[in-house]
């Protein structure tokens, strides 16, 4: 997880039959007087339609905190502000787990002080791009399988159009929540909400994050 804190064209001579043919003339004098031939009847047929497909949307990674999830946000769903400040940070891509971006957004953060570093976030949000649904799915059981060997429980969430676990744990509740080739991971420290409201607030939070970045015009919002 997250550190906390082509035009067509008639070959060949246009001879009597088919100049009678392209352009419809009743009929023309052949050598020698005779009677011209019955019109030949062409048919043509139509060039092939070329299907044409759209380029699938494109999931840009959120450039600021605020394209992810606003302060009024977080706040409505957490009901209550959050104090401190919000950080930003990039990640670097993984290729060897076919993580592409990463990016991670701190709400709460107290700042630093002359004797003090800055806190930890309040809230963590995680957002992780992968070069396909496999690979996301595959970091989430991999994260799975590890929290609970560490003790940690997992339960279902409910977050609409996306596959999401509850990871709840004595240091902090994770929300992880997947849509095709993205991950949200969302960590609440405890003390601001009960159990039951950790959970709604987050499946909340992560449904706006998720719903910020689909990427409906083909150019949108990027786990671990």
């Amino acid at each position: 997880m997250t550190v906390r804190r082509p035009p067509h064209r008639v070959g060949g001579a246009l001879s009597c039959v088919g100049l009678v043919g392209l352009l419809g003339l009743a009929g023309c004098a052949l050598p020698g007087g005779g009677a011209p031939p019955a019109a030949a009847t062409t048919s043509t047929t139509p060039a092939p339609t070329t299907a044409t497909t759209t380029p699938a949307p494109v999931f840009v990674v959120p450039g600021a905190c605020a394209q992810l999830l606003t302060v009024g946000q977080v706040a409505d769903g957490l009901g209550v502000r959050l104090p401190g400040t919000t950080t930003y940070v990039v990640g670097e891509p993984q290729p060897d787990i076919g993580r592409t971006a990463r990016i991670t957004c701190g709400y709460g953060v107290a700042p630093a002080t002359d004797t003090a570093g800055a806190s930890d976030p309040l809230l963590e949000v995680t957002v992780f791009v992968y070069d396909g649904p496999a690979a996301a799915a595959e970091r989430v059981e991999v994260l799975v399988a590890n929290q609970e060997q560490q003790g940690v429980r997992a339960d279902p969430a409910v977050v609409p159009g996306a596959d999401a676990v509850l990871l709840s744990g004595p240091a902090d509740t994770t929300l992880v929540a997947t849509v095709a080739e993205r991950t949200y991971a969302l960590t609440l420290l405890p003390g601001l909400l009960d159990a039951p409201g950790t959970q709604g607030a987050l499946q909340t939070l992560a449904a706006v994050a998720i719903a910020a970045g689909d990427p409906a015009d083909g150019s949108a919002a990027a786990t671990g």
